[in-house]
């Protein structure tokens, strides 16, 4: 029976114990006390400001590059605090990208951080940008930096030149006539253009024909000519004598056939326009008389 009330006592005790700490940490401080306790202010807080991140920006060098027939080979370094390998990309006109990682030997840094490929780039004629960029080694913090750029080169692919000149010379109603045949081998050009010179030293009685003027030396400005089959060349100064002629896009084998020809020595010269360039010239010449 005394075992009995032992425990009964014992329980009794514990729960009072029980209710006395909860009433303890259930009850609301004192505020109305000329010195408050810290748990009575109740003014708005500051948010605590993120932690600074510690990701690093990549970093790298382009050291060379190299435009061959529709591709261009790229060559380097890039590393990254964070580790690595960096990813390295390179960005043409002919999509996609591409994206290789660094890690080939480079003797100048000591490590793996190298990188050298090959991008399929355009092959037509004009000027091309590329770029190159070093992509970021996240370490889990934030931010993350972006992507580092190495550099962004410009290539210039010029027209493809025409080619297979071929000058003949004859007489036509007693006038020296020229032929001048070649290949075009532009495909998206704006124009060609044959260029005739030749030293005159004697007047021509032929009439000056407007569509193809010459430009003696010191002479004024003179438009550009239509394209026409035949014509007669004006020789009408004592001088070096030019005709310009521009054609209409074409491709493929062309002739064009002069007439009232001077009896001289002629330069021919033929090259292509396309995207405001021009292409290497094709050049040959021959005598007339």
């Amino acid at each position: 029976m005394k075992r009995i009330l032992a425990v009964g006592l014992a329980l009794t005790v514990s729960a009072g114990l029980t209710v006395a700490a909860a009433g303890t940490a259930l009850a609301r401080p004192n505020c109305d006390v000329p010195d408050p306790p810290p748990a009575c202010d109740d003014s708005p807080t500051e948010p605590t400001p993120p932690p600074m991140g510690s990701d690093k920006y990549p970093m790298g060098w382009l050291e060379s590059w190299e435009y061959v027939g529709g591709a261009v080979r790229v060559s380097g370094w890039a590393s990254d605090p964070n580790g690595g390998p960096v990813q390295v990309t390179v960005q043409t006109d002919v999509p996609p990208a591409v994206t290789r990682p660094a890690n080939l030997w480079h003797v100048e840094r000591n490590g793996f951080v190298g990188f050298s490929f090959t991008v399929p780039s355009s092959a037509l004629a004009g000027v091309h940008t590329f770029c190159v960029t070093a992509n970021n080694v996240p370490d889990g913090s934030q931010p993350v930096p972006e992507v580092a750029p190495l550099s962004c080169p410009q290539y210039r692919v010029v027209p493809a030149a025409p080619s297979g000149l071929t000058l003949s010379t004859g007489y036509q109603e007693g006038k020296r006539t020229l032929d001048v045949t070649f290949t075009d081998n532009s495909v998206r050009e704006d124009n060609y253009r044959i260029d005739l010179s030749w030293l005159q030293t004697t007047p021509d009685d032929t009439p000056t024909d407007p569509g193809l003027p010459t430009t003696p030396p010191g002479g004024p400005s003179l438009p550009i000519p239509q394209p026409t089959w035949g014509a007669p060349i004006p020789t009408t100064e004592v001088g070096v004598a030019r005709a310009v002629i521009y054609g209409t896009p074409d491709t493929g084998r062309r002739t064009w056939h002069f007439t009232h020809m001077p009896q001289a020595f002629v330069h021919v010269v033929v090259v292509s326009n396309e995207a405001g360039l021009t292409s290497a010239a094709l050049s040959g010449g021959i005598s007339t008389r």
